[in-house]
């Protein structure tokens, strides 16, 4: 378990007594002046963990104005489990619409004048508002580092190990990377209702397109380092229907660049960007489909022929659909490297 996690880790409640393990948590105080935070919780069928994820937005010990839980027409026992927590969750119901509508919803009836933004199936550290609350005399998006789990096997264990967190106008790299992991996000609800809120005809990657419009804005981001949000990898999750993730990415990103401020972005940014979405969309297909991926790593390259990494995963995909498997490519990679160092 991340450290972290470890220190801070929450308390998870004993619904059988029927008093959820909130009441036993330590608040501090929401004084007048300070931040009220609105915590939102948009869920589709999420029975297996969505007591997980109201728990730790309740015991938080910057305790939140109110947490908003809104069930977009599950099927499942979801509603039967927020219902043991109606008297410190108010839920919201309505037919399925996706989670752009559900959250534009919330942010609609929200009393807070920051938003959290919790997915059902993410967790948060018991310290993790406290922390985030700091940035908000300066700042108008906190996001935080996040611990990966479940299935992540192809990701690091935590962002930002090896990089600095973006910080203020953070436009340009949003553009080539939507690095923000959007359960670790305290948002100014004003700045959010300004900018048009969530767009509910996408699908998937609603996020990455608000990001860039409040971007775009003008409006500041602030990075925590602290990995203080949990992010669960699930091979069900919405941004695994490929073909129309890599479209709408698509679609985003050819819309930031036609706003006001990605007019400005120089053509060879622009072009690296365009590449950087087909090389995601590939990265992300590449285990279950390796002929869209290669033809996805190869649209990449038209974009930006000088990228090694474009090329290294072409090479890759050419070599496993021959029968060399990724692992086997991989260890030689490896050991070619060894030797390089070696012989220096």
């Amino acid at each position: 378990m991340n450290s972290t996690f470890a220190a801070a880790s929450f308390t998870v409640a004993d619904v059988s007594s029927g008093q959820p393990a909130v009441q036993d948590r330590a608040f501090e105080t929401v004084e007048l002046g300070r931040p009220q935070i609105t915590v939102i919780i948009p869920v589709y069928n999420g029975e297996p963990f969505i007591r997980e994820a109201i728990e730790s937005a309740l015991c938080q010990t910057y305790q939140p104005l109110e947490v908003l839980l809104v069930d977009d027409g599950s099927t499942d026992r979801t509603l039967e489990i927020a219902d043991e927590y109606s008297a410190f969750v108010r839920v919201i119901r309505q037919p399925n619409r996706g989670h752009a509508s559900a959250r534009n919803i919330a942010l609609q009836q929200a009393q807070g004048d920051w938003i959290a933004m919790l997915d059902a199936d993410d967790r948060w550290a018991i310290n993790k508002l406290k922390k985030q609350i700091p940035y908000t005399a300066d700042y108008d998006v906190i996001y935080t580092a996040a611990l990966n789990f479940e299935d992540s096997h192809r990701v690091d264990n935590v962002t930002f190990q090896s990089r600095p967190l973006p910080q203020g106008d953070v436009f340009d790299q949003l553009l080539v990377d939507n690095f923000l992991t959007h359960s670790s996000l305290l948002l100014k609800k004003q700045a959010v209702l300004d900018v048009g809120g969530y767009d509910e005809s996408l699908r998937t990657t609603c996020d990455w397109d608000l990001w860039l419009r409040m971007s775009a804005a003008g409006y500041r981001f602030a990075g925590c380092p602290e990995a203080l949000t949990e992010y669960r990898w699930r091979a069900t999750s919405n941004s695994r229907n490929h073909q129309r993730t890599c479209g709408d990415r698509l679609m985003v990103l050819n819309r930031a660049l036609q706003s006001e401020r990605g007019k400005r972005v120089p053509f060879l940014a622009r072009q690296t960007a365009v590449a950087r979405v087909w090389q995601t969309s590939a990265w992300f297909v590449a285990e279950k489909d390796e002929r869209t991926a290669l033809h996805w790593y190869l649209q990449s390259i038209l974009h930006r022929p000088y990228s090694v990494r474009g090329w290294k995963e072409v090479a890759r995909c050419c070599a496993h659909a021959c029968g060399i498997s990724r692992q086997r490519i991989r260890r030689k990679l490896r050991r070619l490297g060894d030797r390089e160092c070696k012989s220096r």
